[in-house]
């Protein structure tokens, strides 16, 4: 099974800096628009990973 380097490298960022990322998220200032923001890079992340990918590449 091929893992994507760079999906990998991205996944231990996110672990890195889970606590900083869990306090933007739930600061007492929050916008009600801010998960949907995180939700949003992160679903533009996986488009922009499997954009080059073809149907018969499994």
């Amino acid at each position: 099974m091929y893992i994507n380097r760079f999906l990998l490298l991205i996944v231990g960022v996110v672990l890195i800096f889970f606590p900083a990322i869990e306090s933007w998220m739930t600061s007492s200032e929050i916008a009600w628009y801010r998960p949907y923001q995180l939700w949003l890079l992160i679903v533009a992340a996986a488009y922009w990973n499997q954009r080059k990918r073809y149907p018969d590449d499994l």
